[in-house]
């Protein structure tokens, strides 16, 4: 594999990054990549005078963020990127914000870096539950189960294994529901022994496993549903406090995750359980 080279040329790194209250930031924000608009529309639309959108638009165009078509204004390719780049990082950054005590008690490396930088999309539209201390299993028996159940496709990558979780998914499948899952050595030898459905011969047709011990997060994408438990930092599982999303972007970026994880892993074959 050659390794990768360097750009030496003009780097985008170097571009002006509009602050998140800048009026650049404003007018881009108002602007969209394929539907132009005028200077006058953007002023009506931000309620700005109609000469402060032009100079900030003659500014966005020398740094080649925008771009001119007759009378009307839309983003370039950078200042798309540029735009949604900035709005993936301001709600990561709002995330780690509102619920700081949460990360600063679990333990991040099971999430890839690159997929750190856009967490605040699963965070910011999470549902809100309200657990009752005094009842340990009340959001996996009266939330969770309930949800997995309605499901008939599931992409699994964890480094736990959790019963509930796994009876109501094995049940699915047996129903004629789909099971994709990746996880280590450890617990697939503990599915050896406790997984009926995967030593069912009729229903592997149905189920693909992989073998990746690099994992150390429970992650579940159905489709309607992400959840995504975390080990608090001294290795222990939380599932106690499990982020659960039915936002589309929500459940685009775990199908990523579950990919990434699944393109590293090893196909195990199911006959010899």
């Amino acid at each position: 594999m050659h390794a990768a080279r360097a750009h030496r040329g003009p780097s985008i790194a170097r571009a002006t990054i509009p602050a998140s209250a800048s009026l650049k930031a404003k007018v881009m924000e108002s602007l969209d990549h394929a539907a132009p608009q005028t200077t006058k529309a953007m002023s009506d639309k931000l309620g700005l005078h109609q000469s402060s959108v032009s100079h900030t638009l003659k500014e966005l165009m020398e740094e080649d963020l925008v771009i001119k078509k007759g009378k009307s204004y839309s983003l370039s390719n950078l200042g798309f990127i540029q735009k949604n780049t900035l709005d993936w990082m301001g709600k990561t950054l709002r995330c780690l914000k509102d619920h700081k005590d949460f990360f600063l008690s679990h333990d991040l490396s099971g999430i890839p870096r690159a997929f750190q930088v856009t967490l605040g999309v699963v965070c910011e539209t999470r549902e809100i539950i309200d657990t009752d201390p005094a009842i340990p299993n009340h959001i996996q028996e009266e939330i969770i189960v309930p949800l997995l159940a309605k499901s008939r496709a599931f992409l699994v990558a964890s480094s736990i294994l959790v019963p509930e979780h796994q009876l109501t998914v094995a049940r699915a499948v047996k129903e004629g529901g789909g099971f994709q899952a990746v996880t280590s050595d450890r617990i697939i030898q503990e599915l050896r022994l406790k997984s009926i459905a995967l030593r069912d011969d009729s229903l592997h047709s149905r189920i693909e496993l992989y073998r990746y011990n690099s994992i150390n997060l429970h992650l579940i994408v159905t489709e309607s549903h992400l959840f995504l438990s975390l080990p608090r930092t001294d290795g222990t599982p939380d599932l106690h406090n499990i982020i659960i999303n039915k936002d589309p972007e929500a459940l685009e970026w775990g199908k990523m995750l579950y990919l990434y994880f699944q393109s590293r892993g090893e196909l195990v074959d199911l006959t010899t359980f």
